[in-house]
């Protein structure tokens, strides 16, 4: 089988040769694109990503009859054009308005303001063409021409999280800064958070997950004890974890540290660029489809399950502390002129949003082992679209031997600091 997922094998046949020179005409700024070639790739494989179907596209063109030609790499993201719930859904979200606004508005904007203060930092990839009709589609050049490449099969070194959650620091802290200032519904706007959805497929993963982690801990007698506090709390879960994602509504901007998040910050949507030596020199966070204006810990409790090896979870507020003082450093450093956050209130958040935690756990870890540390080679089996909509598929991943052990680390630690209340 494949390593490439099935929908994106062949690209859709709108994606043409008038196409690419309308794209490539308004990015350059000349009507006389001519597309001489092009051709159409996968641009990730089997479970990198699921809330779009992406394709690299190699393009040569010209300006005028006789001209040198030029050479592009162009990643092209949009709608799977099968029917289905990964159609449907994507086309009920506001995902692509969502990024589309973060890839024009946001993100450069931020970038403006870190550079003006000495800070200059790349966050994503540049955009290079975007539209909502007749197609949902943007465009953006390609990071891997750049030397940017997904790590894959391993965690990340002390080094390399580390520089994520300098880069992420930098995202919250301008943001924080934002809104808190005349320009504050330039990112107060963004309100379409991942569990912010009404999609009925939120509520069934979120259903799907706590149940087959209970049934789990319910088949170890030493987890009993477990199973009883998280039976205690699965009626409140999604209520509990949709309302974080809209706490600035629901507590008019008071009580959370409230930022741009991205909202999906896991591994896979990392890209990192090392030098010959295989010294890491920068990281570029992509698909930012889930950010809206939220409390910071979404991002960091997120990163905890989702980023982190089973060691470094152990550490984790190590990370947490580091991850803070990068980014009360950035405050300081755009001149932020309101009160600073604390770092106990940020640590009392992550213990107030428990029941995202548990979500967490319940739904992503058990995927996390398969998708993590498995070679690329040996996913050509592994669905991700089916483990997430076919809740029998997801089960199977619970008894996993590397996520009950986990399961056995993790959980007295959460008791003890009273994440199971």
């Amino acid at each position: 089988m494949s390593i490439y997922n099935e929908d994106e094998l062949v690209a859709p046949a709108w994606i043409n040769k008038e196409f690419l020179e309308k794209v490539l005409s308004k990015y350059e700024n000349n009507e006389n694109v001519e597309v001489i070639k092009f051709d159409m790739s996968p641009a990730s494989v089997k479970g990198d990503h699921y809330a779009s179907i992406m394709f690299r596209c190699r393009v040569n063109y010209r300006f005028a009859q006789n001209a040198s030609p030029v050479k592009r790499s162009l990643i092209i993201k949009t709608l799977p054009m099968e029917e289905g719930m990964k159609r449907e859904m994507l086309m009920e979200s506001r995902l692509f308005e969502t990024e589309i606004a973060m890839y024009s508005e946001m993100l450069p904007k931020i970038e403006k303001i870190l550079a003006d203060c000495g800070e200059p930092t790349k966050l994503c990839a540049d955009l290079i063409y975007h539209s909502l009709d007749p197609h949902k589609v943007i465009i953006f050049e390609d990071l891997c021409e750049l030397g940017y490449n997904t790590i894959r099969n391993r965690f990340l070194t002390d080094e390399e999280i580390k520089a994520v959650f300098r880069k992420v620091a930098r995202l919250h802290a301008v943001s924080y800064m934002l809104g808190h200032s005349e320009e504050s519904e330039m990112v107060t706007k963004y309100q379409d958070g991942f569990l912010n959805s009404s999609m009925p497929m939120v509520e069934q993963m979120i259903n799907d997950g706590i149940n087959h982690f209970t049934e789990m801990l319910s088949k170890h007698q030493d987890l009993a004890i477990y199973h009883e506090k998280i039976t205690a709390m699965k009626g409140e879960l999604s209520r509990k974890c949709k309302n974080l994602y809209r706490a600035y509504t629901l507590n008019q901007g008071l009580g959370d540290i409230f930022v741009i998040i991205h909202g999906d910050f896991h591994l896979k949507n990392m890209m990192f660029k090392f030098s010959k030596k295989n010294k890491m020199e920068d990281l570029i966070m992509v698909d930012f489809q889930g950010s809206c204006y939220a409390p910071a810990n979404i991002d960091m409790l997120y990163s905890q399950v989702m980023m982190m090896s089973s060691e470094m979870r152990m550490d984790r507020n190590e990370y947490m502390l580091y991850y803070f003082e990068e980014f009360l450093r950035i405050l300081k450093k755009i001149q932020f002129k309101g009160e600073y956050p604390l770092y106990s209130d940020f640590q009392m958040a992550n213990l107030k949003y428990r029941h995202f935690v548990i979500f967490l756990i319940a739904s992503f870890l058990p995927m996390i082992a398969i998708l993590a540390l498995t070679p690329a080679e040996e996913q050509n089996d592994i669905n991700l679209a089916k483990l997430l909509e076919d809740p029998n598929a997801k089960g199977q991943l619970y008894e996993a031997p590397a996520f009950v052990e986990e399961i056995r680390k993790i959980m007295p630690i959460l008791l003890r600091e009273g994440y199971l209340d």
